[in-house]
């Protein structure tokens, strides 16, 4: 059965904007009055650093998975109830995100700590790849008369894939990494990021407007 994506987006970004909250609830309030002194500020914020870390990375890739997952679905011209069962898949372990963020903070040279967090985040970032690849073979990609339109799409789809791939294969390496030195984890952890911010035209924001163009004049 093929379906739209507007109620897939709308649902994803709810359970994502949940999950950053959950992240956010996460952090102390400090029992501070007008009468605290500089010390007692100062002490909250250094309580506070060993989560703060942790959890601007989180944020930063749960909107790093959003992004992709955005950019993701403008290219589809429609969706099948697998790829719905994928992108639950998806949010269940981008769910789980917030929970490893708590355990690597509290124990940043840990191990096993480090170990799940980049389990969570293999899992998360394979779940995305299994809905990029799926989206490829099952012709679920906007497909068009216009063929510069219709090869661009595909190049951009390909390539996303690609750095999805290379995600995937970094997070994996982090997991048994963790148990020769955390530190090379947190080198493994760092690289799909700076994959991501490097330019090259994947996920062109006017390529989707064009195809959604497309999609409403039919």
């Amino acid at each position: 059965m093929k379906i739209g994506t507007t109620r897939t987006e709308a649902f994803s970004d709810g359970v994502i904007a949940i999950i950053i909250t959950i992240m956010v609830l996460a952090f102390k309030l400090p029992d501070l009055t007008h009468q605290s002194t500089n010390t007692a500020i100062h002490h909250y914020v250094l309580q506070l650093l060993p989560y703060l870390i942790p959890y601007s990375f989180s944020f930063m890739m749960i909107g790093i998975f959003w992004i992709n997952h955005h950019h993701m679905f403008h290219l589809l011209e429609q969706i099948d109830e697998p790829l719905l069962l994928q992108n639950l898949l998806f949010l269940f372990w981008m769910s789980l995100i917030p929970v490893s963020t708590a355990m690597i903070s509290s124990n940043p040279l840990l191990d096993e700590s480090v170990a799940i967090y980049g389990f969570i985040l293999l899992m998360t970032t394979l779940s995305f790849a299994w809905m990029r690849v799926h989206t490829i073979n099952k012709k679920l990609v906007h497909k068009d008369r216009d063929r510069e339109l219709d090869q661009s799409i595909r190049r951009i789809s390909l390539k996303a894939r690609t750095k999805t791939f290379a995600g995937v294969i970094a997070y994996l390496c982090s997991v048994p990494l963790a148990f020769v030195s955390v530190y090379l984890s947190y080198v493994c952890f760092i690289i799909p990021p700076i994959l991501f911010f490097i330019p090259d035209g994947i996920d062109n924001e006017k390529l989707a407007e064009k195809v959604i163009e497309k999609n409403l004049s039919r």
